[in-house]
């Protein structure tokens, strides 16, 4: 998220507000909960005197998802944020969602997102906790290169036998991996989630809301591609463009 006129909130105030977005979709999808599903942000001491903040859910083993009346799964999430400057929209660093399956609390599945990768693992990736004898045995030969080799010595240092759950599936990058709301939307399709009778709606804006900052996040990172697509489609540069309207299926910023 780029740079912002002196007006912009800050840091403090933004990871307040995208906390709070949080906890108004999940009162919205699953239902009012008096205790609040979102726990205050978390202050955190970063480089050069940055202060970044953490937010997770209020309850440690996650938001309880029923299905008639009974606690089934449970989504937690926990994201890491900061600002590159006193002027700057807020970014997301790391993030974690997991979805766990109750009352056993084992996990199902997560996904992760670092902004400063420093490994071969992607950026943004799901890690789905499975058992697949084929996958196994594929990392565990790996190769014969030096690469390979290395690999093959982690798992023994570690005494770790890799899994299917240790396979990295990218998920579209820092601009279009899935959001909370896709997780979500998720849960209620395959488990059938006890909902609000409106829950669609509030998913769609909040989805909504989420790619349209990374659309914008996108945009400003490639105006020149931008620029290409507007006028390509006959643009009027001088005046801010409508959006088209389809009306044969769901808008992007929408579509599960």
């Amino acid at each position: 998220m780029a740079g912002r006129p002196l007006t912009t909130p800050d840091v403090g105030q933004q990871a307040t507000d995208f906390a709070q977005r949080i906890e108004t979709l999940l009162q919205n999808v699953l239902g009012g909960n008096d205790d609040g599903y979102v726990a205050e942000p978390e202050g955190m001491s970063l480089r050069a005197g940055r202060t970044g903040y953490r937010i997770t859910q209020r309850d440690a083993r996650g938001v309880s998802l029923n299905s008639d009346g009974e606690k089934v799964a449970g989504l937690s999430f926990r994201f890491h944020c900061s600002c590159r400057n006193e002027n700057s929209w807020l970014q997301i660093d790391k993030s974690v969602i997991m979805v766990t399956a109750e009352p056993e609390h084992v996990p199902l599945f997560h996904y992760d997102y670092n902004r400063g990768r420093t490994s071969e693992t992607p950026g943004a990736h799901v890690n789905i906790f499975g058992s697949n004898d084929a996958a196994t045995r594929i990392m565990l030969s790996c190769g014969k290169g030096l690469r390979s080799k290395s690999r093959r010595r982690k798992y023994i240092n570690d005494g770790a036998f890799p899994t299917f759950s240790t396979l990295h599936f990218p998920v579209g990058g820092d601009r279009f991996r899935p959001g909370l709301e896709d997780v979500l939307q998720m849960t209620v399709y395959e488990f059938h989630i006890d909902l609000t009778d409106d829950w669609e709606k509030h998913l769609n804006q909040s989805r909504a809301e989420y790619r349209e900052r990374q659309l914008k996040a996108l945009v400003r990172e490639y105006p020149d591609l931008a620029w290409d697509a507007l006028t390509e489609s006959g643009a009027d540069l001088a005046e801010r463009p409508e959006r088209p309207h389809r009306s044969d299926r769901p808008g992007v910023l929408v579509k599960y």
